[in-house]
């Protein structure tokens, strides 16, 4: 077998289904090799481009799809892309084809240094030493961009160990690696984040991204239903629970943001998207729930009053047990509920407003 047909059967061994890319020296073969294992293969005319196609694939199946660059300047176009899923904890794995080992540092065609330029961006950037080590370094990519906070992961495989040989005795298979393990939080700190929740005066669920990806959506439903705490959607964690609950406030954010006492994040993160969770779109006294699954998120920008660390999914499913044991319901007649449904209200007609003068302006019989 040639590095190519090995690399092929290592992807679809490990359940990788789609490849994204360009084709051209030295990945030819490889790209014919991968259809003939199974693996739907999707040509594109930018190399960036390809990678924002594999990782969102990614993103939806939660399994790594590969983005498939030619040497040189291929490499260097998908950085873009590589750093926007390490970014965004999107799984993809880059393979890029290099020029032979032989001709490292000769001015070989398009030569460049594709593993140290691609290390900033990806959690592992490596090349198998040899064929018979390729099953194993591939296992790696697909554990590596799954496990933990999802991610980019780079291959470099030079021209000349693609299209070397070697028997399929002599190669060391990987078996199949296992989906992430479903982690649980303490059961400790799940009870104090229970019990912060009840004595919340001004509750606030924040849905994120991470919540979508861990496919949270029955546990967080459930909770919000249970217990009546009005929540904002980040843009990620949209579809999460309906934008038309009647506990979704997203038309008053400004107002939940700067006046909750106790927010819950559902895998959202206090990067920029959410101000930092500091003044003046937050309240400076303001206690965070943190549910994540890397606890490097942790008082990343604020403290974290309770950090809930585990699968999305499971974390939440345990914190719904406690809640519904509690039988807790935040009343509707809460002077929280009142100023947020009175905000609501006002930004609603406002908007209806500017939408009516703006099509008024643009109607024909306006004029």
């Amino acid at each position: 077998m040639d590095g190519n047909k090995i690399i092929a059967r290592s992807l679809a061994q490990q359940g990788v289904q789609y490849a994204f890319g360009i084709v051209g020296i030295p990945v030819i073969d490889l790209a014919m090799a991968l259809q003939l294992e199974g693996i739907k293969y999707i040509g594109f005319r930018n190399e960036q481009a390809a990678c924002y196609a594999a990782q969102a694939i990614g993103y939806i199946t939660r399994k790594p799809a590969v983005c498939l660059t030619v040497s040189g300047p291929g490499l260097l176009h998908v950085i873009g892309g590589m750093s926007n899923a390490q970014s965004n904890c999107w799984p993809v794995i880059v393979i890029g084809g290099s020029s032979d080992q032989a001709q490292e540092r000769l001015g070989a065609f398009q030569e460049c240094f594709q593993v140290e330029s691609s290390r900033l961006h990806c959690k592992m950037s490596a090349r198998p030493p040899n064929l018979s080590s390729i099953p194993r370094f591939v296992a790696d990519a697909v554990k590596l961009s799954t496990y933990g906070r999802p991610g980019a992961v780079y291959l470099d495989f030079p021209g000349d160990l693609l299209n070397a040989t070697v028997s399929e005795e002599d190669t060391d298979w990987i078996p199949s690696i296992p989906e992430p393990p479903s982690t649980m939080a303490s059961p400790c700190q799940v009870a104090k984040a229970v019990k912060l929740i009840l004595a919340a005066e001004k509750p606030l669920f924040i849905i994120g991204k991470g919540a979508a990806y861990a496919k949270a959506e029955d546990p967080i439903r459930n909770i919000v239903n249970q217990t009546n705490i009005p929540f904002l959607p980040t843009p990620m964690g949209k579809g999460v629970v309906s934008d038309l609950h009647r506990c979704c406030v997203g038309p008053a954010r400004s107002l939940a943001l700067q006046k909750a006492d106790v927010v819950v994040l559902f895998g959202a993160r206090l990067n920029w998207m959410l101000h930092f969770g500091r003044l003046p779109r937050f309240n400076p006294d303001v206690k965070v729930i943190q549910i994540d699954i890397s606890p490097e998120e942790f008082h990343s920008s604020l403290p974290t009053a309770v950090a809930l660390h585990g699968d999305l999914r499971t974390v939440s499913k345990q914190l719904e047990e406690e809640l519904v044991k509690t039988g807790h319901v935040f009343k509707d007649s809460s002077l929280w509920w009142m100023s947020l449904k009175e905000k609501v209200c006002q930004n609603r007609e406002v908007n209806q407003g500017l939408i009516v003068a703006l099509l008024f302006r643009r109607s024909p019989t306006s004029t």
